[in-house]
């Protein structure tokens, strides 16, 4: 009667961490799929590959999972083109995020000179 409560200690401990395996690696293969429909959309809508970047972060126990579209500076309006393409494709769950653009390097201004070292 003493071994039964160390038995089902012994499988919670095997049980455990194997189900939380389990339930990672279905929310990262959720979360490529979704990614693989997205990308998909876009080369389509931009009629090819494009310097738009689509990553996909799955889903938690307590927090949405994210769609993340970004692209370098002065290529944001390939965010804007295939925008409504990608809403139609967020599942529930999930939400759009789109960086704020970073601003570009002046090439009018030169650099100021570096002090000597020596």
């Amino acid at each position: 009667m003493d071994a039964i409560p160390a038995v089902l200690f012994m499988i919670v401990l095997f049980a455990g961490p194997l189900g939380w395996r389990l339930w990672v690696d279905h929310t990262r293969a959720e979360a490529d799929a979704i990614a693989a429909d997205i990308r998909a959309a876009v080369n389509h809508r931009l009629r090819g590959e494009s310097f738009l970047a689509v990553q996909v972060v799955p889903r938690g126990l307590m927090r949405v999972g994210r769609i993340v579209l970004s692209t370098p500076s002065g290529y944001t309006w390939l965010v804007e083109q295939v925008a409504g393409d990608v809403a139609q494709r967020i599942p529930a769950g999930y939400e759009l995020v789109v960086p704020a653009p970073t601003r570009a390097l002046s090439r009018s201004q030169p650099a100021p000179p570096l002090a000597r070292a020596a």
